[in-house]
């Protein structure tokens, strides 16, 4: 720009922003977006993303863009992975040219260059040519930067890649525009305006339309620079490219500065500054309020200058934009100075030189010690003007003696760059025998995968058909099981369907006429035996189904049991000797009580006995036995139901206690009943702690017996003797 005499470095930043980030998108959302997808990906993968998470935090978090830069290179190295090592120093690259560290920036290019010429990715090496190129136009080394950036244009050239020609072409137009060669300059970049309305970039348009349009005004073409902007405008209208139609309005007023048309500069000076005061940063709005106050300072406006002067240095002091503050602070000084202000312009100079020392801008500093020589000789002041004109050229000294230190820094930087190159080449005939020796391992190593692989595949084939058959055996299983069911509940309806008829058959006997008393007496007790079983059974169903659902509750208490066997045998003693049975008790004295419940365990023990009355033949003998057992130091109480009946088959006896089970006896066809009892049976003696069983009885008949925990004698509510147990077949 022209309003500033060293604004070209800023110039050369911009341009390498642009060149990076032009059309990057939301960073915050990207950045999101790829922390989401890191937390789901291989070593390899890693490796990327980490190094799109470092670009996506450039320009906003430096730091955070080397943090994940250096584990993107540590993981890559680890992993041997060529490409992730070369895009991590790409990455390093940037964060050392923005934190103004030249020498690792262009070591760390080197080495991205190195990466890239050895995987032969032309986009990538014409890249970070352009790269290397940027870092030494800011060690003011335009010659070397130049040679890298048209290398870096003809390999962009060979592969076709349109938009990075134009982005180089900018980036050359503007070292020729350094060197002060704005013809040539020129030249490259009305190339580059050819290029980006061939690619429809319309962003790229303006940038680079507004570039032909300075230059033309530094060669004094007024007339083409004003058609350029014209032709911008419309552009940036069509496309609501606001950010960048802002500095097309500074251009203009720049234009028309020149041409001393102040009334039209300043219209688009304050148009400019209104976009810039909505969209723009402090430093921009500072900038724009400074162009404000010159045009008011020409036209002789001072007081409005003054205003837009000291609006543009709070605002950038505010900011923090210390050059900018100090910038205008001198310009403040000049405008003072020609009005013969001396305090104020004085006060004014020594603020801007202030600022810029505190921010080490030597040359802001320069021209501040220039400034002050000038006032002080206007103002007849030689001595001090004495002391500033040695300031200055203590300052010339110390940019001279700082270019020098970057030639001898950028000569050692070179050596190294050499000593490094020959390093790889040494390093490229040793990768070279290894990689002979990978070949012939890879090849030992792909015998080894195809044998695995086939024997991978044996194994799945055996699997699958493994999982087959097991599939087939569940499915037979559970439609058994089903089968089970259905017949189970055949029986259970037919069980309870025959004592219904039989109640209602004789409510209807009663329900026809007067009987005699004793007729009465007999169908009344036939129904409550009638009636007792199908409550039973449906005892049966209920606690079974509790039992099922994990909803049965045990009241236990302290318990004897020989009183509640010998109740049982009492009760069912008029049963058996209607069927010309007869029921005999073995359990001693003295025999220790137990934790249970008294009812359920009552239940089982009437369960067993009357099983053995109603499944055996007339004129069985049943013993029922109580006694109690030692076992690995614990007492149990040991009871069991001994029939001389014909027994259960063997294939048949591991199915007695199943919920479902419908047996037969091995001389009779008669069934067994629901098979609830017992199933029923078994779940209240293993609530207990205990278990029930069944065998074969000598020389034929059949035992089921059950044993629970007992408590020891001398805690039984029953105290006395305690006799010898009986010897009983477990």
């Amino acid at each position: 720009m022209f309003r500033l005499g060293h604004a070209k470095p800023l110039v050369v930043c911009l341009l390498i922003v642009m060149t990076s980030s032009l059309f990057a998108e939301d960073e915050p959302a990207q950045v999101d977006s790829l922390k989401r997808i890191l937390r789901s990906t291989t070593e390899g993968e890693t490796v990327d993303l980490m190094n799109q998470l470092s670009d996506a935090h450039a320009g906003t978090e430096w730091k955070k863009s080397q943090r994940y830069a250096n584990l993107a290179l540590d993981l890559a190295t680890s992993l041997q992975d060529q490409y992730g090592q070369a895009v991590a120093h790409t990455n390093l690259t940037n964060y050392y040219i923005q934190a103004q560290n030249y020498r690792e920036a262009l070591d760390n290019a080197t080495l991205a260059l190195n990466k890239f010429e050895y995987l032969s990715d032309d986009f990538q090496i014409a890249r970070t040519l352009r790269t290397i190129g940027t870092t030494y136009s800011l060690l003011n080394q335009s010659d070397q930067s130049l040679d890298y950036f048209l290398r870096s244009l003809m390999i962009f050239e060979d592969i076709d890649k349109e938009s990075e020609v134009a982005v180089t072409v900018m980036v050359i137009g503007t070292v020729f525009s350094q060197w002060g060669q704005t013809e040539k300059a020129l030249k490259f970049f009305e190339r580059a305006v050819s290029i980006y309305k061939n690619i429809d970039d319309h962003e790229g348009v303006l940038v680079s339309e507004n570039r032909v349009a300075q230059s033309l005004m530094t060669l004094r073409r007024f007339d083409e620079a004003e058609d350029h902007l014209a032709q911008a405008l419309v552009i940036a209208d069509k496309h609501s490219a606001f950010a960048l139609l802002a500095n097309l309005y500074t251009s203009l007023g720049e234009l028309y500065y020149h041409q001393l048309q102040l009334n039209t500069a300043q219209k688009y000076f304050l148009d400019a500054l209104d976009m810039k005061r909505t969209s723009g940063s402090p430093g921009e709005i500072a900038l724009a309020l400074s162009d404000v106050a010159r045009v008011y300072q020409e036209s002789g406006d001072i007081e409005k200058s003054v205003q837009y002067y000291k609006q543009g240095q709070q605002m950038a002091e505010a900011a923090g934009e210390n050059s900018i503050s100090a910038e205008i602070f001198l310009q403040l000084g000049e405008l003072y100075m020609q009005e013969n202000d001396k305090v104020s312009s004085l006060r004014a100079m020594l603020s801007g030189l202030d600022v810029a020392q505190d921010v080490h801008d030597l040359l802001t500093i320069e021209r501040a010690n220039h400034l002050l020589t000038t006032a002080y000789s206007r103002f007849g002041q030689a001595k001090q003007a004495l002391k500033y004109q040695k300031a200055l050229q203590l300052t010339r000294d110390e940019i001279n003696r700082q270019q020098g230190n970057k030639r001898v820094a950028e000569l050692e930087i070179r050596y190294e760059l050499d000593k490094r190159d020959r390093e790889l080449d040494e390093l490229k005939g040793a990768a070279l025998i290894k990689e002979i020796e990978y070949k012939r391992q890879f090849t030992v190593m792909w015998v080894v995968f195809a044998f695995s692989l086939a024997m991978m595949i044996l194994i799945l084939a055996f699997v699958f058909y493994r999982s087959r058959l097991i599939r087939r055996t569940e499915q037979e299983k559970m439609e058994q099981a089903i089968r089970i069911k259905a017949d189970f509940t055949a029986m259970l309806v037919h069980d309870l369907k025959s004592p219904l008829t039989s109640v209602f058959g004789f409510a209807e006997l009663l329900k026809m006429g007067e009987k005699p008393y004793e007729r009465i007496r007999e169908i009344a007790i036939t129904i409550r035996k009638t009636s007792q079983k199908m409550l039973q059974l449906v005892n049966e169903m209920l606690d079974l189904s509790k039992f099922e659902a994990g909803k049965m509750i045990l009241n236990k208490t302290q318990v004897a049991l020989k009183p509640l066997v010998n109740t049982a045998v009492q009760m069912l003693d008029p049963v058996a000797k209607q069927s010309e049975m007869e029921v005999s008790l073995d359990a001693p004295d003295g025999l220790p009580s137990c934790q249970c419940d008294a009812l359920k365990i009552e239940q089982v023990i009437t369960n067993f006995i009357s099983n053995a009355i109603e499944h055996t033949p007339r004129g069985t003998r049943i013993k029922v036995s109580l006694q109690e057992h030692q076992k690995l130091g614990e007492s149990f109480l040991y009871f069991s139901v001994t029939d001389n009946g014909p027994g259960v088959d063997p294939e048949q006896q591991h199915r007695i206690f199943d919920k479902y089970a419908q047996l037969k006896t091995k001389k009779t066809a008669k069934g067994l009943g629901s098979g609830l009892g017992l199933a029923v049976s078994q779940m209240i003696v293993e609530q207990h702690g205990g278990e029930v069983g069944y065998r074969d009885a000598e020389p034929s008949g059949s035992v089921f017996y059950f044993q629970i925990p007992c408590m020891s004698p001398e805690l039984a509510e029953e105290p006395g003797p305690k006799s010898a147990p009986s010897p009983a077949t477990t």
